[in-house]
């Protein structure tokens, strides 16, 4: 490998994949249920079914270049998945459909969907400005039922990849004059 002067591996960007802290679907068919604990994750667009996960990550801390969702589809999807901004707080043992927080109209799509294939999709524009924790709400208007992994299944679970700029560091140095010579 041949390095280009002034071109360090320090000042490379710096990647760092985030697992989901917390991450449940809520479904218009079971209002109520709670699916907190599923190993499996689902989006669909009749019943409505929406997916939310959370990452723990202040964005704020880096100088962020780009920021992928990736997330392990079990299923095929030609619509896949929009991925939004949750307006609330929930919490992954009680969300439920009655009590989740509202996507927020700003999405980004995924496009179609392979199964049992990562998937990585764009949301720097989203998550722009977040501070301590992004929490995304996945939708879709398919009327398929489209499944993901959870962080339950551990290996497969949504990850948060962010690239960031490395952080510069300056070094300062200080020229000290000698003292004046003796009686002079």
């Amino acid at each position: 490998m041949q390095v280009l002067p002034g071109a360090g591996f320090d000042r490379e960007p710096r990647i760092r994949a985030v697992r989901a802290k917390a991450d449940a679907f809520v479904s218009e068919a079971a209002p109520r249920a709670n699916f907190g604990h599923a190993r499996t994750l689902r989006v669909d667009a009749s019943p409505t079914v929406r997916t939310y996960i959370r990452f723990n990550f202040d964005l704020s801390s880096v100088q962020v270049r780009h920021v992928s969702l990736l997330l392990y589809s079990r299923t095929r999807s030609r619509a896949g998945y929009q991925v939004r901004i949750a307006e609330g707080r929930w919490k992954e043992r009680q969300i439920n459909f009655v009590n989740a927080p509202r996507p927020l109209p700003r999405f980004v799509g995924s496009g179609p969907l392979r199964a049992q294939s990562w998937k990585a999709v764009d949301v720097t524009s989203l998550v722009a400005g977040l501070l301590s924790s992004v929490n995304l709400v996945l939708v879709t208007t398919s009327a398929n039922d489209v499944r993901f992994a959870s962080r339950e299944t551990g290996l497969h679970g949504p990850r948060l990849v962010v690239e960031s700029a490395p952080t510069e560091t300056t070094t300062t140095t200080r020229t000290v004059a000698p003292p004046p010579p003796p009686g002079g």
